[in-house]
Order: structure tokens, then C-alpha cells, then sequence
């Protein structure tokens, strides 16, 4: 069986990598990406399984011949709004299997527009498999499935800045609090301003992320859940990063148009906005390197809200709640990597473009467990709601299982 992961030498990749060549079903792995030297070193630490080659995403021809004879095609290369539907496209065509972690509200839309191609090729095409969408999107599934009727629907993230590496992450925080994005509200979908003071809410997550300010953002969970979760009236997404002052620091700078892609007359040069904001950064992130200034430990938490009613009016929720010191790589390209060998095995067999809440919660989230995610990043808290009743456990514990 071959697998062939684009943008495999990006940090977001690796954990999905290692962790399916430890599979004895696959026997190649393809680490295609369009820097050579960090994509081939980071074959050589996998071993014999893997091969490292050169793709561009942009040529259509050259993504066909990397992904000849694959069972599989993931696509670890963003800010996928950016790029869009034209990799899915193509592997779709190809009547290959597939599978990102795509986390940009736009390009979900548009890729949900592609299942009926995927059925008609027999394609199972699973975008968002990460930690946010992914992880909570799957917990949204799992909640929904106790709860006799679900009305609303609430995803929470926060994530820290200690980790090192590209500003992929912080190019898609500037496209989801730009502009106009979507949420559900009252069971239909409408247009909101994102990161509004007016509109936040302080979440606490417990140690050792605490309590946050949290602010509306363009995720695709708003965008997918009200179609496949039946019934449910609202349904948002709140999102920050750590430190807080950078939530205000970062909307100021969008809203001043410094992370626009759209270049501007600066000195007899056309110059985007954004390139030169990123450049500034990456000579800071560089100089900070060789201060050796002392490193910080990486953290981060989520929660998922599922709120409805039993079949005989009462009050019936649950919520699931992680803060812990992970890094994001880990916890969202885990996930990934679980599903993409559900995928291969056979496990997720529904065809069409289809996001997280459409696969089996407990089957992913017990093999999740087996790979180590929850050991290595903490148990979800969970806490179970019915009428007057509550009951507090971990998610492994629980009647959900």
C-alpha cells in the first residue's frame, strides 16, 4: 500500500507519518514537498518506507505523477485558502482516497461542493481531520449521538506561540478574523464580525491554560456540523492564541490592512502587505534563535458544548474539556494520521467529501488512545448534564463508551 503525504516535510505532517509507517500494511510512503532538503532528511529519520520528492501544488501534472498508484493522498499544504479545491480536485479525478486538515471556513465550503464527483468515483475524501476542525468536530458527533434532540453546538480553542517553525498558522488567523466570516445562529447561516470584544467569552479551561478571552473566528465547524448534525439551531466557533495581548495586537494589524495579500506602491516596488509583516518576523523569530533566549513550553486546550434535550423535555448536555502542555503539530496531525489508516483499512468507507462528524466517534477516539495522544496530552474532562443532574468523569471513562 503507498501513501502519498504532500507537504511531508512540514512539521504538521510528521506525527501522521510516523505513526503510519509503523503500519506493516503500508509499505511506501511518499513525502512529496517543495523544499527537497527538509523533506528528504526527514525521510531518512523514517526509514526504508519512505522516499522524498520534489512536488509543486500548482502543477496539476506534476501532483498526477507523485500520486500514481496511491491508496491515499494526504495534504498537509496551507493556508489551504490559498491554494483551494484544485489539489482535492485532482486527486478526486484520479478516484484516489484523501484527506487534510483543513481549517479555512472558504475552501471547506467550496470542497463540500465536490462529494457528488467523489461518490461517483468511489472516493472517501475526509477534509478537517486535525485537532480544530477534527478532534472537536468528532466530540460534536459524540455528544450528539447521546442527546435525543441537539440544539446548539459550541467549539472553543486556544493555542500558544512557543512553538518554533513557519507562520503557516498565523497567515490563517489573519484570513479568519478578516473581513466577514460564517456562523449558524437560530438555524440558519449569516455573516458576522469576527474578534469583537462585545461578542467574546472568557472560557476556563483549567491548569495549565487557565482562563481566556475567546473571540468569534471563520473555522469550518459553523460551516459543516449544522448539515450533518440534525436539528441543531446554532452553532460557533471561538478561537485564541497565547500571550492574550497578541489577539488584539494581530486584529489590529488586519484591521489596518497590514496582513492584506494585495500589493501596494512602497518605493518604487509592489510590495504585499503581508510579505513584509512576515519577513520582520522571521528576522525577529531568527535574532530571538540566537539570543538563545530560554524556551517556553508549548501549550493548549479545547472544549466542546453539545446542548439539547431528552425526549422528555429536560435539559441534557455535555462538555468536553482538555488543557494541557501539547504541541500543535502533534495534536493536530495525530488525528490525521489515525484517520488516514481508518481510510486505508476500510474503517471510514462512506464516499464523498465528507468532514469529521461523519466517521465513527469511538473508533477513532480509541485508536487515538492506543497511539498515544491522550497520554502524551491529557484526557478529556467531561462533564454530563441531565435535568438537575451532573456527573463529571474523563472521556474514556464515561458512558460513552
Amino acid at each position: 500500500m503507498k501513501i502519498v503525504i504532500l507537504g511531508g516535510g512540514a512539521q504538521m505532517a510528521k506525527p501522521a507519518a510516523q505513526y503510519l509507517a509503523t503500519k506493516d500494511e503500508v509499505k511506501e510512503l511518499v513525502l512529496a514537498d517543495i523544499n527537497f532538503a527538509r523533506v528528504n532528511e526527514f525521510a531518512k529519520e523514517l526509514g526504508p518506507k519512505a522516499t522524498a520528492q520534489v512536488v509543486d501544488v500548482k502543477n496539476k501534472e506534476d501532483v498526477v505523477e507523485k500520486m500514481n498508484g496511491a491508496t491515499l493522498v494526504m495534504n498537509f499544504i496551507g493556508p489551504y485558502y490559498q491554494f483551494g479545491t484544485k489539489t482535492l480536485e485532482t486527486v478526486i479525478e484520479a478516484g484516489i482516497h484523501y484527506l487534510d486538515i483543513c481549517d479555512d471556513y472558504d475552501t471547506t465550503t467550496e470542497a463540500l461542493k465536490l462529494s457528488e464527483k467523489a461518490k461517483e468515483k468511489g472516493v472517501t475524501a475526509l477534509i478537517g481531520m486535525g485537532a480544530s476542525p477534527g478532534i472537536t468536530n468528532v466530540l460534536a458527533r459524540l455528544g450528539s449521538d447521546a442527546i435525543d434532540t441537539v440544539e446548539e453546538i459550541n467549539t472553543y480553542w486556544v493555542v500558544g506561540d512557543a512553538e518554533p517553525g513557519g507562520f503557516g498558522a498565523l497567515v490563517h488567523l489573519f484570513h479568519c478574523i478578516d473581513g466577514t466570516v460564517p456562523t449558524f445562529r437560530n438555524g440558519s447561516f449569516e455573516n458576522i464580525q469576527p474578534y469583537q470584544l462585545e461578542t467574546s467569552r472568557d472560557i476556563d479551561f483549567g491548569e495549565p491554560v487557565g482562563k481566556v478571552k475567546l473571540y468569534h473566528i471563520g473555522h469550518p465547524e459553523p460551516v459543516t456540523l449544522p448539515k450533518f448534525i440534525p436539528n441543531v439551531k446554532t452553532v460557533t466557533n471561538f478561537g485564541a492564541i497565547l500571550p492574550q495581548y497578541q489577539n488584539v495586537l494581530f486584529k489590529t494589524l488586519v484591521d489596518f490592512g497590514l496582513a492584506s495579500e494585495k500589493p501596494i506602491a512602497f518605493k518604487n516596488e509592489e510590495v504585499a502587505p503581508l510579505e513584509f509583516l512576515l519577513a520582520m518576523l522571521r528576522d525577529k523569530q531568527s535574532k530571538d534563535s540566537e539570543q538563545k533566549r530560554p524556551a517556553r513550553k508549548s501549550v493548549g486546550a479545547s472544549r466542546v458544548e453539545v446542548i439539547g434535550k431528552t425526549t422528555t423535555g429536560k435539559k441534557a448536555s455535555y462538555t468536553f474539556t482538555k488543557s494541557s502542555y501539547e504541541t500543535m503539530a502533534n495534536s493536530t496531525s495525530l488525528p490525521a494520521g489515525v484517520a488516514a489508516w481508518h481510510i486505508v483499512n476500510g474503517k471510514i468507507n462512506k464516499k464523498g467529501v465528507i468532514p469529521p462528524e461523519c466517521i465513527n466517534p469511538q473508533a477513532l477516539l480509541l485508536d487515538l488512545r492506543e497511539a498515544g495522544l491522550f497520554e502524551a496530552n491529557g484526557d478529556y474532562k467531561v462533564v454530563q448534564q441531565i435535568g438537575l443532574e451532573t456527573k463529571t468523569t474523563t472521556l474514556f471513562e464515561s458512558d460513552l463508551f
